[in-house]
């Protein structure tokens, strides 16, 4: 689980970003953190950047399906 010190850092968001599903590979339209949906598994992604190809498997779980979790807000 990801986790923060600084509360004022981070705000909720509702946005449909967040339950979107990617595949492994896959390029992301949002900088931030990305969790594995199967097992947990949490990887940081730039944006524009690719989700890891093969990061992780897990065979008797199922498929690898990254969610974004933590969306990374850059200045104009």
């Amino acid at each position: 689980m990801a986790q923060f010190k600084y509360q004022n850092f981070l705000r909720e968001s509702n946005v449909p970003a967040f339950d979107r599903d990617w595949q492994p590979g896959q390029i992301v339209a949002n900088g931030g953190i990305y969790r594995c949906k199967t097992c947990g598994d949490e990887t940081a992604v730039g944006k524009g950047g690719a989700l890891p190809a093969n990061h992780h498997r897990h065979d008797l779980l199922g498929a690898v399906v990254w969610q974004m979790i933590v969306f990374a807000q850059q200045r104009p």
